[in-house]
């Protein structure tokens, strides 16, 4: 008689150096993504490969299972479309995470590509709600900005760009380095006339 199969783990955890990778891998296999360590939010690198990572389980439909450690990397308005902690670690974030729950719902602040045009949705703030439909060639700079994560390896047309929707609180941007806020919707949970 053969021994039992191992089961499957239900979880995998987070590889922030490959957010991508580390999602795509998630979702084919049906599990829920981990941060193993509480999340401290102080600037830089580390910040944007946890947003980057929450903005990629969010385009994928897939769970995350993390929990906050400090305050959000800025306002909450700015993060509230990205899937919310599951446990917080003090106080004060507990307090945010009880608002983040509160405010969080699919397609709050996202982009969709059609074939010569993207359009952008962001109503986590109702009183500064934005959409737009980038025609050509500003569709083709957006998807080089959400392909890229440096700003050194942008043109000057996308710096442009970047700076744009850095404007109207679309991009983080910490020296070296950039994260467009919306993430993209591939399936369509919202009605996409609601774009």
């Amino acid at each position: 008689m053969t021994a039992p199969l191992a089961r499957w783990p239900e979880t995998v955890v987070a590889d922030l150096t490959k957010p991508a990778a580390t999602v795509a891998d998630a979702r084919r296999f049906g599990q829920v993504v981990t941060i193993a360590d509480p999340v401290r939010f102080g600037g830089g690198a580390d910040d944007f490969a946890v947003l980057r990572l929450l903005g990629a389980a969010m385009e994928a439909g897939v769970r995350m299972d993390w929990t906050l450690g400090s305050a959000v990397p800025s306002e909450l308005d700015d993060v509230v479309h990205l899937p919310p902690p599951a446990r917080a670690e003090s106080r004060t974030a507990e307090q945010t995470l009880a608002r983040w729950l509160e405010r969080h719902q699919v397609g709050l602040c996202s982009y969709r590509y059609g074939p010569d045009f993207v359009a952008i949705r962001d109503i986590r703030r109702a009183e500064a709600s934005f959409r737009a439909t980038l025609d050509e060639p500003h569709a083709t700079r957006f998807r080089a900005l959400a392909a890229a994560t440096r700003v050194d390896e942008l043109t000057g047309d996308e710096l442009m760009l970047l700076a744009d929707l850095r404007n109207n609180d679309l991009a983080f941007v910490d020296g070296a380095h950039f994260l467009l806020s919306p993430y993209r919707v591939r399936t369509f949970p919202i009605p996409c006339t609601t774009f």
